[in-house]
């Protein structure tokens, strides 16, 4: 299974908010930046690239590329927030972002910088 493949540690100060990017490419000509604000669990980024590699045979588009990456990231991470963006140039430029977050978690100054990233 492709969760399995993903393999968290600790995070260094769960008290604090602080953002993780990574990026792959789950499939030739797909580009992943994946976003994080970790709880407290972070992702190892060797299990990530592993973890991508279990979807290159992937076919039902990028939106449903994008849910599953989000649905297995939040079931192992379980981060206070995350966004998952996938895009491809051919045969049309085309580009999913989905968001999620933890019901009570906010930091208006923190997501506000992320805007201008």
């Amino acid at each position: 299974m492709r969760r399995e493949r993903l393999t968290t540690r600790p995070s260094p100060d769960a008290r604090h908010d602080y953002l993780v990017e990574l990026r792959g490419e789950p499939m030739a000509g797909t580009r992943l930046t994946l976003r994080l604000v970790p709880d407290r669990l972070v992702p190892d980024p060797a299990s990530v690239a592993d973890y991508l590699a279990e979807f290159a045979g992937f076919v039902d588009g990028l939106e449903a590329l994008a849910l599953a990456i989000l649905d297995d990231l939040n079931n192992e991470l379980v981060p206070r927030w995350v966004e998952v963006v996938l895009e491809r140039d051919t045969p049309l430029p085309h580009r999913v972002a989905i968001e999620d977050r933890q019901p009570t978690w906010d930091n208006p100054q923190l997501m506000g910088r992320l805007q201008r990233i």
